[in-house]
């Protein structure tokens, strides 16, 4: 099996970096200023996404003077653009996170959880992006399968960890139509010692899980049972409940991993740090075990200047599963999977988007659209919108197709009251309309919903009275061009 190169020259030592006295560390204040610094770069690692780490390998090399001038504030997206070394595309810093069995596990090398973290420095959020671990792809030489055997597939041939997470990437590259510009690859013992560390977490957890499979030792099977409300997880519990998959989804999986990640974010907030070096040079300890990064420590310290000031409602959970179904009204935000025949793929259990087949699973456009929402207009989310769509066509129930798709893409259609007709009034091209205070900027969720409305966008003092819905300030007029929208 490959082992990870172990690095004893140009290590890091915490030590010096807690107790050095030059450049900006002249007092006990300024030392204190450093710690707070250190700390923010453990939120960002941890509390942020989770699992990003000081890990150094052989292909990063820190430079303790530039570290200690900070050259690059992170404060916002033209201090990144200018002063930082950090990596940007469109205003966005996108950040692959892999979570991995470890070597105790019996599969130490498949990616059991894969997400993207996107920092978007324009609009001062976060979106978090599951992949799910059964997804059929292709792979980036030849051949197709599951996306979490990319990794162990590529680092079998290659024997270099860079180039497998490389590999994940360009797989990741094309199902988003982003560009990875980080990494982090964390093995399960660490989250769990990382959670431990800190005296666990707290979690309220929405549903009671019994999982008479979780995977055991020895390639056996136990039993795990979690209760609904508020607890605190110690690691070994975290771990599972991340985990279980048997007794609810991969889809319920991921957005438990996400509220997991929340829940460090809010635990190393509230945990006063700054006093207790002992426990900082702990879960560093930690993290040069477990991680793996190709971020450098000033770029990590760049990315947690501008991290602490995020609200937490802009921090934005999303995945991909298959809760929506043609002509369902209750549709599912990210539902553009469905579950193929197992005997068409050998008995395995996959999951394919629509429009993807064995033959040709990279047919990417509909989750291109979906990730462009997730990762440019984020605050989609945030303002949760509600949206009245009106047919003003002799198609019946088009506007109900518009709903369903509208709802894969997480736009907020409350209620069957949001859907209706123009009562006779024709419109020649389809259009949104709206309604804001004044002056109020555009929302976002009008901006989004332009990519699939091509008629654009009007602002009106009153919207037309064909809702039952009054709150409402936004709505969307199929018009006789509706074969051109790009659903």
């Amino acid at each position: 099996m490959f082992k990870k190169t172990k690095i004893s020259k140009n290590k890091l030592d915490i030590n010096n970096l807690i107790n050095i006295q030059k450049g900006f560390i002249k007092s006990k204040e300024n030392s204190n200023n450093f710690l707070r610094y250190f700390v923010l770069i453990v939120l960002i690692i941890v509390g942020f996404l989770g699992y990003i780490a000081l890990k150094e390998v052989s292909k990063i090399k820190f430079d303790l003077d530039s570290i200690l001038s900070f050259s690059g504030f992170g404060l916002n997206l033209e201090e990144i653009e200018k002063k930082s070394t950090i990596k940007t595309t469109n205003g966005k810093t996108n950040i692959v996170i892999i979570g991995r069995g470890g070597d105790e596990n019996d599969a130490p090398e498949l990616t059991d959880s894969i997400l993207i973290a996107s920092i978007n420095y324009k609009n001062k959020s976060i979106s978090m992006f599951s992949v799910p671990r059964d997804l059929y792809v292709a792979y980036p030489t030849s051949g197709a399968g599951k996306i979490n055997e990319v990794y162990f597939r590529a680092l079998r041939k290659t024997k270099d960890e860079f180039e497998a997470i490389k590999s994940l990437n360009e797989v990741l590259g094309k199902i988003t139509g982003e560009e990875m510009h980080y990494f982090v690859n964390l093995d399960f013992n660490g989250f769990r010692k990382i959670i431990d560390s800190v005296g666990g977490i707290n979690i309220d957890v929405p549903n009671q899980i019994i999982d008479n499979t979780y995977p055991g030792p020895n390639h056996s099977y136990i039993t795990f049972k979690i209760n609904p409300g508020l607890q605190t997880l110690d690691g070994k519990t975290a771990l599972m409940y991340a985990r279980s998959r048997h007794s609810t989804s991969d889809f319920d999986r991921s957005l438990r991993q996400q509220l997991i990640i929340k829940a460090l974010r809010e635990k190393f907030l509230s945990l006063d740090l700054l006093t207790s070096p002992s426990k900082i040079k702990s879960i560093y300890a930690i993290l040069q075990e477990h991680v793996i990064t190709n971020l450098d420590l000033g770029q990590m310290i760049d990315l947690a200047l501008f991290l602490k000031d995020i609200p937490k409602e802009n921090i934005v959970s999303s995945n991909l599963n298959d809760g929506c179904f043609y002509g369902s009204y209750t549709c599912e935000k990210g539902g553009f999977l469905y579950v193929p025949l197992r005997a068409d793929f050998g008995g395995a259990s996959v999951m394919l988007q629509e429009g993807g087949t064995k033959s040709n699973p990279s047919n990417y456009s509909k989750l291109i659209n979906y990730t462009n929402i997730v990762f440019n207009y984020p605050l989609v989310y945030a303002e949760n919108l509600p949206i009245n769509i009106f047919n003003s066509t002799k198609v019946s129930g088009l506007a109900q197709d518009v709903a369903t798709s509208l709802k894969k893409y997480g736009f907020n259609i409350p209620d069957k009251d949001s859907i209706g007709n123009t009562s006779g009034d024709k419109y020649e091209k389809s259009k949104i309309l709206y309604t804001t205070g004044s002056g109020e900027e555009i929302p976002q969720t009008v901006k989004a919903l332009e990519m699939f409305i091509f008629g654009g966008s009007e602002k009106v003092e009153v919207l037309p009275k064909y809702s039952k819905n009054p709150q409402t300030k936004i709505e969307i007029i199929i018009g006789d061009d509706y074969k051109n929208l790009n659903f």
